[in-house]
Order: structure tokens, then sequence, then C-alpha cells
């Protein structure tokens, strides 16, 4: 059966034409409707609660106020917020974060049409979708398999200073180098000096392997003095 009234929609991504074409492939769909889109966090939450969409999608990474941040400030004020994120990194700590912070979907940006009409239709009916092969057992053990991790693994960070750690929770976050800059008082060559010595520490080589030891670090709650 059809449902009364489509679906609505704000779409969040601080790229103007990724925007225009997520919106557009819905042009030719009846009962999903794009009443909106912001281009970074902080319009994403004045619209959310101008607009109340029925569910929201959300680039994880945007400046200002990343997709996560501002969803769990939404969340504050209303609990029932949906959220589907969508990343450019794909990766099973990104799909951890989101169940952290309470979303209820994940998908990659070269998400095909078919795909993400799917997953706004599945969350907005209360249900989880981070992709065909994640199961309810699979996430289940997902978050058990980072929980362990982050537990077993905590003695990494034993030589990180605060800074570091700092730094290393807002990359967690998705922010870039200016951003960070921005929050802790340097300059973003300070920044980019400090992540390289974070990385020379933990032995990682790559930023995504840094992006993905920041989240699952962050997320554990065990690290950080928030």
């Amino acid at each position: 059966m059809q449902q009364a009234n489509p679906i609505s929609v704000i779409i969040a991504d601080d790229h103007k034409l990724f925007r225009s074409g997520i919106i557009s492939l819905f042009d030719d769909v009846t009962d999903i409707l794009i009443i909106d889109e912001a281009k970074n966090g902080v319009e994403l939450i004045e619209k959310y609660f101008s607009k109340r969409p029925d569910l929201i999608v959300v680039d994880i990474s945007m400046p200002e106020l990343n997709g996560v941040d501002a969803f769990r400030r939404i969340k504050l004020k209303d609990r029932e917020v949906k959220a589907l994120f969508l990343t450019m990194f794909e990766g099973e700590e990104y799909i951890y974060q989101t169940l952290k912070v309470g979303g209820k979907g994940l998908l990659g940006k070269n998400v095909v049409k078919g795909e993400l009409i799917y997953a706004i239709k599945t969350i907005y009916n209360g249900e989880k979708y981070f992709g065909k092969n994640y199961t309810t057992n699979k996430l289940k053990e997902l978050e058990k398999k980072y929980r362990m991790m982050a537990t077993d693994d905590i003695e990494n960070l034993i030589d990180l200073t605060i800074k570091e750690k700092r730094i290393l929770e807002y990359l967690s976050t998705g922010k870039t180098s200016n951003e960070i800059a921005t929050l802790v008082g340097l300059s973003k060559k300070s920044i980019d000096y400090y992540r390289s010595k974070i990385m020379l520490k933990l032995d990682i080589r790559t930023l995504p392997e840094l992006i993905s030891f920041a989240i699952k670090f962050t997320n554990s709650k065990k690290i950080f003095d928030k």
C-alpha cells in the first residue's frame, strides 16, 4: 500500500553540484520529496527545525559543522530524528561511528539511485540500512568487534600528548586541517606537523587509516576527555 504523503527529506552536503545531482534523482519519484537542502551542519540544524523533515540525508564531512555533530545536536532536541549518512570513505569504522551516534544508515557517495531510494524508505519505516551485505546480526557482530578492539588496543595511545589526542578526536569527525587549526588556535602547517607525528607514533601510513583509528578510539569514550 502506498503511503498517503511522500517522505519529506532534507539533503545536506557542502558541494552544490552533488546536492543538485542527488535532488535530480528524485524528479520522477512520487513517494519521496526533497523539501530543502543545506550546505553545512549549521544550516542543516536551522532548516531541520524549520521544515521538520521525515528524514535527513547528510554527508559525514562538511565545513563549519560536520554531519555527525549536526546530527548529535538535532538529536538532543528531537530524539526521533532519522538520518542516512553519506561518506567518501567506506569501511566498517564508519558504520560503527554511525551506529554509535544513533544514525540509521550509511552509504558511499557513489550509491546508485535504486539503493538510495530503498535506504530512505527502509530508514523511514524504522529499520537500519548499511548496504545489502549488512544484516542485523552482522551489524551486532561489527559493534562487538570494535568495542573489543578499542579496549584491547588502548595502550597504543599512551605516547600521544593531550594536544595530539584532541587533534585525533577532531579528525574522527571529518574536520580538515584548516578547521582543526581554527579550533585549537594553531596554523594549518602546525596541524599537518602534529598529524605526521601522530601517524609516526602509531605506525600509520595513510590518512584513511588514521581517520579509521581516530573514529574507533573516539567512539570508545575511554580515550578523550570530553
